[in-house]
């Protein structure tokens, strides 16, 4: 699976709003495989070793969580 950067996320979203769907609330993928889906809450968060309680992301000082 493709990881997505920030960069890469910026153009994702440039593309909706040129389709006008600027204005739509963004879903996120419950899982990996898109088993279910959720409403996103939460803007970009740095702070991701805090936020890692169980040091399940590798190399976390590349890493920004979003949602």
């Amino acid at each position: 699976m493709k990881q997505i950067t920030v960069e890469a996320l910026t153009k994702l979203c440039l593309e909706q709003l040129k389709k006008g769907n600027g204005k739509k609330v963004v879903c996120l993928s419950d899982d990996d495989e898109g088993n279910g889906y959720h409403e996103m809450f939460y803007g970009f968060s740095e702070n991701v070793e805090e936020l890692d309680m169980y040091g399940s992301l590798k190399n976390p000082q590349n890493k920004i969580i979003l949602g």
